[in-house]
């Protein structure tokens, strides 16, 4: 993986989803249509691996996923953790605004989804399987970020956060390229309801919103020398930390930090 310091400072915009005020619909045309893209491409199927490798460092096959949104790629990626490492992982989906139509639609798929809110800076005790973040550790700045990976040392219970973005000019170009991708993947999500069509084809909400989000996420990207720069600061013993890239046949790279007890 390219360590290389990034051309482009680390910048926290405003982005919609992270506004508590920010109307559930709009916010659902966001997360629904990022779950959507993630599934049909398979964008993290190589976090499978990385992912058996943190539940080898526990004696419980759960993943707590923090921030969820429209359910995120867990549920594809359960099946592949049985397909491929034949572990048998309950899937438990939270997020700080919890999405009430894809909590109904992950039980359909076998995947519970706490209707609860659940802070990621807060987990609460109960909670205790292997956390997972999946393109959403940029909504912390740095100084959280680390909180959230030093609680789950603190806990003894594994983590790993991965992220598809770069904070790079390229990465950037690509991002306009999204209300066009918006235009064409609308008609896979589900539920696709009389509004989505509303706001994505008549008044275009919502490829302004994505792009809008897409762009301010890739600009708050943690880069691989400042996550190494961050778990550096919290090594101690009967815990490692590794930030690496991970890769599937004809997939995109994906960065990845992992976190795992070793007693």
């Amino acid at each position: 993986m390219d360590d290389t310091p990034s051309l482009l400072p680390r910048l926290h915009l405003f982005e919609f989803t992270d506004q508590e005020w920010f109307p559930d619909a709009l916010r659902d045309l966001t997360t629904d249509y990022l779950h959507t893209v993630s599934t049909r491409l398979g964008l993290f199927d190589a976090a499978a691996e990385v992912l058996a490798r943190g539940l080898l460092a526990t004696q419980r096959p759960e993943l707590v996923d923090l921030g969820s949104g429209g359910r995120g790629p867990l549920p594809r990626l359960r099946q592949l953790l049985a397909e491929k490492h034949g572990i048998d992982a309950r899937v438990v989906l939270t997020d700080k605004f919890p999405n009430a139509q894809a909590a109904r639609r992950a039980r359909a798929e076998g995947v519970d989804y706490l209707e609860r809110s659940v802070d990621a800076l807060q987990v609460p005790p109960d909670l205790r399987g292997m956390r997972t973040i999946f393109n959403a550790l940029h909504h912390f700045r740095p100084d959280e970020a680390r909180a959230v990976l030093a609680d789950a040392q603190a806990r003894g219970v594994p983590i790993a956060a991965f992220e598809t973005v770069r904070r790079t000019p390229p990465a950037l170009l690509s991002m306009l390229l999204v209300p066009l991708l918006v235009l064409l993947f609308t008609p896979l999500v589900r539920p696709l309801t009389p509004l989505r069509l509303l706001l994505t084809y008549v008044v275009p909400v919502a490829p302004l919103l994505i792009f809008w989000d897409g762009m301010v996420s890739a600009l708050r990207t943690h880069q691989p020398d400042e996550l190494r720069r961050m778990t550096a600061s919290l090594a101690r013993e009967g815990y490692t930390w590794e930030v690496g890239e991970a890769k599937a046949p004809g997939k995109v790279a994906i960065s990845y930090v992992l976190g795992r007890p070793t007693r």
